[in-house]
């Protein structure tokens, strides 16, 4: 299925899903620009690019949090893209912004979204994404994750630790997860998308590293997500250092929209010229 391009301009109103109730969803990217006060021109046209093609695509309800990570500094870096009123990023530690991403230390670094999993809408779905600019191996290396406090379940996306594991959950059991072994390259698009409770996936790009599809209840814990890091039970927990350039939470998608969602995210990269 390829990208579909469409006239900006309706004149419109639409409410959907994840996206602010009344507005032209084609404006949300307007809106991110003014808020964020995204000045730079390439900047401006990635944002633009970035919004069309997902309501193009019908993919922009799948959001309950878009980070971009464009402008190079930590205010600019903390607004959601589906709604810059909500889910600011708040970060901690040693973190260094710049035109390419977020770049956590590794060490104490980590940002609290205030967006808890349980308020994803989709019973038996769900998707964390990372796009990774950065190539290593760390011990866990949660790149994001919580779970409930005092309590379980759990979510999380580890991309590549020092065993070059690769796994995404949302469970409160890490058994029949789905776990990736022998990834030798953490950069890029990794996601977990968690489609039905028979059928949940970790994926690089457009390739499923893994999928698993015996009958398991998909479980959103209630606690904030943290990024760089997993928030266990209100503290960080296993600090990521890779780069960040893109970060969502949302439904999970079809393996369709999964390949439509890592072509837009890609381009929007490339706009920028930070694309791996």
């Amino acid at each position: 299925m390829a990208i579909k391009f469409f006239k900006v301009g309706s004149d419109k109103i639409f409410n959907v899903g994840s996206s602010i109730a009344g507005i032209n969803p084609y404006a949300q990217g307007e809106l991110f620009i003014q808020v964020a006060n995204i000045t730079n021109p390439t900047q401006q046209e990635a944002i633009r690019y970035l919004v069309k093609q997902l309501v193009d695509n019908e993919l922009i309800n799948k959001f309950n949090f878009i980070y971009p990570f464009v402008g190079g500094d930590a205010t600019r870096h903390s607004y959601n893209l589906i709604n810059p009123s909500l889910y600011q990023l708040t970060f901690f530690g040693g973190w260094t912004h710049s035109t390419t991403g977020a770049t956590p230390n590794g060490t104490n670094a980590y940002a609290n979204t205030g967006f808890a999993p349980s308020l994803i809408s989709g019973t038996n779905n769900a998707h964390l994404s990372y796009y990774s600019r950065t190539n290593s191996q760390t011990t866990y290396d949660y790149v994001m994750g919580c779970n409930s406090f005092g309590s379980t379940p759990f979510s999380y996306l580890l991309i590549r630790d020092v065993g070059n594991k690769s796994q995404g959950v949302f469970s409160s059991s890490e058994t029949n997860q789905p776990t990736a072994f022998g990834v030798t390259d953490s950069t890029g698009l990794f996601m977990a998308n968690f489609q039905s409770n028979t059928l949940r996936q970790i994926l690089k790009n457009k390739t499923v590293l893994n999928q698993n599809t015996v009958n398991l209840a998909i479980g959103k814990p209630t606690g904030s997500l943290f990024l760089g890091a997993s928030n266990n039970n209100g503290s960080p927990l296993a600090y990521t250092n890779k780069q960040c350039a893109f970060a969502s939470i949302g439904n999970g998608m079809s393996n369709v929209e999964q390949a439509l969602f890592y072509d837009i995210v890609q381009q929007f990269q490339t706009i920028l010229g930070r694309n791996v």
